[in-house]
């Protein structure tokens, strides 16, 4: 298990949290079913060495979960318990700044923003859309963050 320190300028320190290669975006857009059996993933990036907390956080707390479930932090902490369930190995630390990191990822990333300035076309009332979604899921992931933390803190220590 590698470890890697992420803590920018704007941001309280994160403790050394733990890298392997992922996916890099596994999301539900990603993710081919055949009734409720995972048939394909799909959208492999090269892959590359990233926290663990980022592809976690990324699955538990994607956008349309965090806007459009009014449960969305029992089921992103149920989610990331059942990880833990196949993954019983992964750090607290990682546990605990899953949705932080996800919430950084949300407000820093560009995706989409090329096609919707430079190259505008057929899918821009898509592209508004999901900007608009992303926004919502991450002020209400801002706002919710310490009862996030803290119920995935208790995910982490129940093992």
């Amino acid at each position: 298990m590698r470890y890697c320190t992420a803590s920018p300028s704007f941001w309280p320190a994160f403790p050394p949290l733990t890298c392997q290669v992922l996916h890099g975006d596994y999301s539900a857009v990603n993710l081919l079913f055949d009734g409720d059996t995972l048939t394909a993933v799909l959208d492999f990036l090269p892959p590359a060495p990233f926290l663990v907390a980022y592809e976690v956080g990324r699955i538990a707390f994607d956008p349309r979960t965090v806007v459009l479930n009014n449960d969305w932090i029992a089921a992103g902490v149920n989610l990331v318990g059942a990880y833990l369930d196949t993954n019983p190995h992964l750090p607290a630390a990682d546990v605990t700044a899953c949705a932080r990191v996800a919430l950084l990822q949300l407000m820093t990333s560009l995706y989409g923003v090329k096609q919707h300035y430079l190259k505008p076309g057929l899918i821009q009332q898509d592209l508004d859309q999901f900007w608009l979604l992303r926004h919502a899921a991450a002020s209400r992931l801002l706002g919710n963050l310490d009862d996030v933390e803290n119920a995935l803190a208790q995910v982490a220590h129940r093992r």
